[in-house]
């Protein structure tokens, strides 16, 4: 099975060395740690799966376009949510001091495809209704065609 490539994007080099050594410690992924999104967009003969990016690389207001499902590195929640926003491929956001198992189970949410065992219960209710609904509109347009 190949290996999930992940884009780290953190300008700080303290912070992008122990996110990295975390990350690289699971031997799951293919791992790229950049400084900024400039050097992410000269990655162009390597597609990242998934980018987590730095929210101090935010902080200008301007949208950035990692080309990949984008997870947010920081500090609180609040700011979490907020700088998500910036992000087209936004998918979540995680604290910077996240452990490697809180990073992991994020990572693989990002890029594993749901199926109804990771949908939940609302999901599979959902799921469940939206089919109902075609067979109903199936059923009437079939209707229509015979009377």
């Amino acid at each position: 099975m190949a290996q999930t490539r992940v884009l780290l994007v953190v300008a700080h080099p303290v912070i992008g060395s122990g996110i990295e050594t975390l990350l690289r410690l699971e031997k799951r992924y293919d791992l790229r740690r950049v400084a900024g999104a400039a050097e992410a967009a000269a990655l162009r003969d390597w597609r990242p799966d998934v980018a987590l990016i730095d929210g101090t690389l935010l902080g200008s207001g301007a949208r950035v376009h990692l080309g990949a499902p984008t997870l947010v590195l920081s500090g609180t929640e609040t700011d979490g949510r907020a700088l998500l926003r910036r992000l087209p491929e936004g998918r979540g956001w995680l604290r910077k001091d996240a452990t490697a198992a809180e990073f992991v189970k994020m990572i693989d949410g990002v890029t594993r495809p749901m199926s109804p065992a990771t949908l939940g219960t609302l999901g599979a209710i959902v799921l469940v209704l939206l089919v109902l609904a075609v067979i109903l509109l199936l059923i009437y347009l079939l209707w229509l065609a015979i009377y």
